[in-house]
């Protein structure tokens, strides 16, 4: 897992995300998929996942609470699913990732 940071600092908040993001990435490696966190000042931190077979497929996911429960994130600002479902989340991220007539 490969973590950038150029800000220096995390609070609490970023903290949480880069956790919650990084047992995220176990579950992509086990789809094929290829991941790493990214932590940037003045923006949420981020995972920027790949398929290495198709490497134009890629997306930015992040995560954030919303009514006290946390969520992965597309990037689009749609829901992909509650951190407590890593692995439906995996799947969906794997599914949009996967070239069309290969097996997803």
């Amino acid at each position: 897992m490969a973590v950038t940071d150029d800000t220096g600092t995390t609070d609490s908040t970023d903290s949480t995300a880069t956790a919650y993001l990084t047992r995220l990435i176990e579950r992509l490696n086990e789809h094929g998929l290829r991941a790493r966190v990214r932590v940037a000042s003045r923006h949420l931190p981020a995972l920027a996942v790949v398929n290495p077979d198709a490497p134009a497929l890629s997306e930015i996911v992040y995560t954030a609470p919303q009514e006290g429960t946390w969520w992965y994130w597309w990037s689009w600002h749609e829901k992909i699913g509650p951190v407590a479902e890593a692995d439906a989340v995996a799947r969906k991220i794997h599914h949009v990732l996967t070239p069309t007539g290969r097996s997803r």
